[in-house]
């Protein structure tokens, strides 16, 4: 692929082009604030040179619905280069209120104006908000600029929780089954299944 194509050579672009102290606000997927390729991690260094990231906001994954991409809001100040203690805020804003509806795409559900409203006073700091919703963090260029990336859930998993992933996976386990792909399971299960140790 060509390194121009990247969403992050957009970017730097666009910042590049933008008077001294613009912010912008690009939406882009997921996986260009991953910026696991050498050149989106020369893209990055580049842009934390120049410019500041003030933060990421993970976005509903049916903001484009039929699509299949996760898009991520990335917010930038421009010819101010990033200091390294400056903190940035990454937002998971996956539920933001907004449903799926057949032939129509997204909605905007009953608790959307409230949860837009958080999400605002969240990022111009009215109010603070727990790690799961919001995570303050310095940046490097290595790094993924994502909430995921800098979330730690320490949260203890109720029994209900555990549950509920032990269904899931067996559930998953059997759908496998069924569809004669247990082999997935064999080394999971100390390897041999019992006709084979016979």
């Amino acid at each position: 692929m060509d390194p121009e194509q990247y969403e992050l050579s957009f970017i730097e672009h666009l910042l590049d082009s933008l008077t001294t102290g613009a912010k912008a606000a690009v939406i882009v997927p997921q996986s260009s604030m991953t910026g696991k390729s050498k050149a989106e991690k020369v893209f990055k260094a580049s842009i934390l040179k120049n410019h500041t990231l003030e933060g990421v906001i993970t976005c509903n994954t049916n903001t484009f619905y039929g699509v299949g991409v996760n898009p991520v809001i990335a917010i930038f100040t421009a010819h101010e280069p990033h200091d390294k203690d400056h903190v940035c805020k990454f937002i998971d804003f996956r539920n933001d209120g907004h449903d799926v509806r057949a032939h129509i795409g997204l909605v905007e559900g009953d608790s959307a104006k409230d949860k837009k409203k958080h999400l605002l006073d969240v990022w111009f700091g009215r109010v603070e908000a727990p790690s799961k919703f919001c995570v303050e963090s310095t940046v490097k260029p290595d790094d993924e600029w994502l909430h995921s990336f800098y979330y730690f859930n320490d949260e203890i998993p109720t029994d209900a929780d555990f549950e509920k992933a032990i269904g899931d996976y067996l559930t998953f386990e059997f759908s496998m089954v069924m569809q004669n792909r247990e082999y997935l399971f064999e080394d999971a299960k100390g390897g041999d299944s019992d006709e084979e140790a016979e």
